[in-house]
């Protein structure tokens, strides 16, 4: 276990240890047990020295940091997104008690707020409640997965006096949400969340435990290849607009890449405007920076009908503080142990059954099982008996998507270097960095790159209200996927790229 309180308090793996003996344990003949899995992947490569100022006049970064979730195997990809043939009721079909004794949560099984850490803690909340209606105080209850739902159905049963032990893989708490000091950098890096949502119960549970966050409003940025600040038409989201209409009228569900070709909204235009883009860079441009980050998917996966294209409008407040807090504050009364990976998991009427990667088997009266859609997604978790054919589908049909998070810190912040202040904001639109025409843009806290493909969907200017210089890079879908595969000086050189068009000398 570890000890979530200050440096020196009791370590609680120590303590659950030493209560190990007092747990009933029982071996079932009948099951064959998986072999233990190999040591994790780490979700996120550690603090790295900057290598020499590139030539693409785009300045070393002083720190970087960067998650990897889809090759964590205690994740398997970021959040769940609905995949073509996916319903609000298949999430909710997930999360539907099974035999009296398992209960399935996780943002994947919340159908209003999937994806977030709203939904998380709601799955949370609805499974605590499932247990209760089930059982009775008293009973002994094993949650697996240390996340928000976890942890928040852990609370709530141990509120209603159940004995409750919570499982979790990793070597720390928070599941997805990582909060790390890192290197180089003077405050939180959060590998996970980056925004709240907008769910009200959500930011008010956050601020009690004293995570500090600000009110963010997108101003987005777009920016060619040449460094040239262009207007963002809405070209892209038209044609976004007009393959959900289309895909509505079929008979079934299709991809958003399929309902975008077959609806006529695409192909577009390849011929470039008076500014160097064209009206299909634009919905090359929507799709990248906000289908891919909203979903962690490629539209050739990503349902036509649920595909929710108001999404990134509810990113809600900038998370400035430390999201573990809010962690840390839900596990504070909770036996907690960590490193613990659960293989199997057995059930029957009267009880179930867990399997570690140690050897160890815990019995418990029901459970709650919190592990992502990713790692239900593999046989990591085997499940006997089978999980009902409603489950099973469940899992099947919805996705789960791969974004990933860079933290770059600078020695000053050169992105802004172009943005203009309202004391000496030109008089006319002929100002270096301005397309003709145009009124210049307001001060950009979101930057994102058209005219090609940037492995980096979105630059989120996370120093702007405090003046520091720090970027968080969104990664999203098969640009995720293909950076982690990179060492930290390919990776860092490959996201640098992408600054080019913000540089104030691109090379």
């Amino acid at each position: 276990m570890e000890s979530r309180g200050a440096p020196g308090g009791m370590a609680r793996r120590t303590f659950l240890a030493a209560s190990l003996s007092g747990i009933a344990t029982v071996v079932l003949a009948s099951c064959t047990w998986p072999e233990p899995s190999p040591s994790p992947v780490p979700s996120s490569a550690p603090a790295t020295t900057a290598p020499p100022a590139p030539t693409n006049g785009v300045p070393a970064p002083t720190a970087m940091r960067r998650s990897r979730w889809g090759a964590d195997p205690f994740s398997r990809g970021a959040f769940s997104f609905d995949a073509v043939g996916t319903t609000p009721e298949l999430r909710r079909a997930l999360g539907q008690p099974v035999g009296g004794r398992l209960v399935i949560a996780g943002e994947a099984t919340d159908a209003e707020n999937p994806g977030s850490l709203a939904g998380a803690r709601a799955s949370g909340t609805r499974a605590a409640a499932d247990i209760a209606r089930l059982g009775e105080a008293g009973e002994r209850v094993a949650v697996i997965g240390a996340g928000v739902a976890g942890l928040t159905a852990a609370r709530d049963l141990v509120d209603a006096g159940f004995e409750v032990v919570v499982i979790e893989a990793r070597d720390r708490l928070g599941g997805r949400a990582h909060s790390v000091a890192a290197t180089g950098f003077e405050r939180p890096v959060e590998l996970g969340a980056v925004f709240t949502g907008d769910d009200e119960a959500m930011i008010d549970a956050l601020h009690e435990a004293s995570v500090d966050t600000v009110p963010f409003a997108a101003e987005v940025a777009a920016a060619t290849t040449a460094g040239l600040r262009v207007p963002i038409p809405p070209t892209g989201a038209e044609a976004i607009a007009t393959a959900k209409h289309w895909a509505s009228t079929q008979p079934r569900d299709v991809s958003l890449a399929a309902a975008l070709a077959d609806s006529g909204a695409a192909p577009l235009p390849a011929e470039p405007g008076a500014d160097g883009v064209s009206p299909a860079d634009w919905l090359a441009h929507t799709i990248n920076s906000g289908v891919a980050p909203s979903t962690g998917a490629a539209t050739a996966v990503i349902s036509a009908i649920q595909y929710d294209p108001t999404r990134l409008e509810h990113l809600g407040e900038l998370i400035t503080g430390r999201l573990s807090d809010y962690i840390d504050e839900l596990a504070e009364p909770l036996d907690i142990a960590v490193s613990s990976v659960v293989t199997s998991i057995a059930y029957n009427d009267r009880r179930v059954s867990l399997r570690l990667d140690s050897g160890e088997s815990l019995n418990a009266d029901r459970a709650i099982v919190t592990v992502p859609l990713g790692v239900l997604k593999t046989d990591t978790v085997r499940f006997s008996p089978a999980l009902p054919l409603m489950h099973q589908r469940a899992i099947s049909l919805l996705g789960m998507g791969v974004v990933d998070t860079v933290w770059l810190r600078f020695e000053e912040a050169f992105w802004r270097a172009d943005a203009p202040d309202d004391a000496d904001a030109p008089d006319d639109a002929d100002a270096p960095g301005v397309a003709p025409g145009t009124e210049p843009a307001p001060a950009a806290n979101v930057l994102t790159v058209v005219g090609e493909l940037s492995p980096v969907a979105a630059w989120i200017d996370a120093g702007i209200d405090s003046g520091e210089p720090i970027l968080v890079g969104i990664i999203a879908a098969a640009q995720a996927i293909r950076l982690e595969a990179l060492d930290d000086q390919a990776f860092q050189a490959a996201v640098l790229d992408a600054l080019v068009p913000f540089a104030t000398t691109p090379g």
